[in-house]
């Protein structure tokens, strides 16, 4: 009788949700032959009023965002158990569940106030491998649906989710020529919204660590220009401006400078500048150009691009030592190479029989994966997990910019084409929300 009063409940949600349209929406393209099943029992709710959202609804949309999890819809379960001791193993092992959520939503001492108590269990172990209680506003639903999604991920998988995180990027409507606008999302496409926009070019987005700020360029005076933008006031601060080109801005791990790139009338080289005193330093000087740079973690070192050679390849220099070593050898064209998390990867544009790809090569073997099937692929960004990757490149059969993704493991391939056709430039924000 429960059984069929809750999926009667389940039924009644889906008929009476509205859908918004979002800027960006993601659409699996390919996804893993094996995804783990996870089944999520809706929360119990010990509130007097109704929800304006059901906590398992968004964490199922979370988990089966890039189609690693399989989670099971609540009308096909046998039973309901909001606390451990209801739990009957043997039904969830008939349904062929790896792992089970379950939990209540409690009234809390605080006025506006919601405690939110849940448990992962390893359904094959019969064991509780989370256990945990998350306090917030009832406003903040979702994003505590975020959150349990993001520790439920970490649990399983073993390194931290990354759906309480957002992704900016820089949007060219096709209806509108002389239109830029610098615009940020969460990564289930709600809360699309714009930062700023121009009728010049916008450019190379890059969140600060603490994922308050952003930097970009931005051509607004006539000439290339890098800015910081304080996301929470909407403030902006113009970095001191050299003569030439101003570009490709990259936050340090520490938040205390930015990696750019300056000309001052010449050939353009890396620069650092240092956010307190307001000074650029420069660190490489050569007669080719040197280009996009990126921090390591650690932030002992960069990777840029640089034609010195002959052709567009990755180099490396230690920021101590100033000493530059070559990181790529294969094809004529390695550009725009960006760090993973763990220091020992990298990824960027690499071309092969004339088409551009992204690729993963790891600095020490020097392996190099292709990981993308698209084509005029570019400006790669490394989610803060390390386990996927965002870049831009063009539809095929519409010829619009989009913005696609793929797993490094190459198993999940998404696009997140946008309403306007005009999507460019991504960048993938730090972790904001911790647990």
């Amino acid at each position: 009788m429960m059984q069929s009063f809750y999926k009667i409940i389940y039924l009644l949600l889906i008929l009476s949700s509205t859908y918004l349209s979002s800027q960006l929406r993601i659409e699996i393209t390919g996804g893993s032959d094996e995804p783990i099943r996870v089944a999520m029992v809706p929360f119990e709710w010990k509130l007097n009023s109704a929800p304006s959202q059901y906590l398992h609804e968004i964490v199922k949309k979370d988990l089966e965002s890039f189609a690693e999890f399989a989670v099971l819809n609540p009308e096909d379960m046998l039973s309901y158990p909001s606390l451990e001791e209801e739990i009957s193993y043997r039904d969830w092992r008939l349904l062929k569940v790896d792992y089970l959520i379950i939990g209540s939503v409690l009234k809390s001492e605080i006025e506006g106030e919601i405690n939110i108590a849940y448990s992962i269990l390893d359904v094959s172990r019969r064991k509780n491998i989370h256990k945990a209680l998350i306090k917030g506003s009832v406003k903040s639903l979702k994003r505590m649906g975020h959150n349990i999604s993001d520790r439920i991920y970490h649990k399983i998988n073993g390194i931290p989710g990354i759906f309480s995180t957002r992704i900016a990027y820089v949007d060219k409507p096709l209806s509108d020529a002389d239109s830029y606008d610098l615009r940020i999302t969460d990564i289930d496409g709600d809360g699309d919204l714009s930062l700023f926009k121009s009728n010049q070019p916008i450019l190379s987005p890059d969140w600060s660590p603490n994922g308050k700020e952003i930097a970009y360029v931005s051509f607004e005076e006539g000439t290339s220009r890098i800015y910081i933008q304080e996301l929470a006031t909407g403030n902006r601060r113009a970095l001191k401006r050299e003569r030439g080109i101003n570009s490709s801005p990259s936050w340090s791990p520490n938040g205390n400078y930015l990696s750019a790139v300056l000309s001052k009338g010449d050939n353009p080289d890396i620069y650092l500048y240092n956010l307190r005193s307001n000074a650029w330093t420069p660190l490489t000087g050569h007669y080719g150009i040197d280009t996009e740079p990126d921090w390591s973690p650690d932030g002992k070192s960069l990777i840029f691009t640089s034609n010195r050679s002959g052709s567009p390849q990755i180099y490396e220099i230690n920021i101590s030592s100033m000493r530059i070593k070559r990181k790529t050898f294969e094809g004529t064209y390695n550009a725009r190479a960006r760090y993973l998390p763990d220091g020992k990867n990298i990824i960027y544009v690499h071309r092969r029989k004339g088409v551009f790809h992204i690729a993963l090569h790891n600095l020490r073997t020097g392996k190099i994966s292709i990981l993308t099937d698209t084509f005029l692929d570019e400006s790669p960004s490394v989610a803060p997990n390390g386990n996927m990757i965002i870049y831009a490149t063009k539809d095929r059969e519409t010829d619009t910019d989009i913005l696609a993704g793929v797993t490094i493991n190459g198993k999940t391939r998404f696009i997140l084409p946008s309403v306007s056709g005009g999507a460019r430039e991504p960048a993938w924000s730090p972790i904001l929300d911790k647990y």
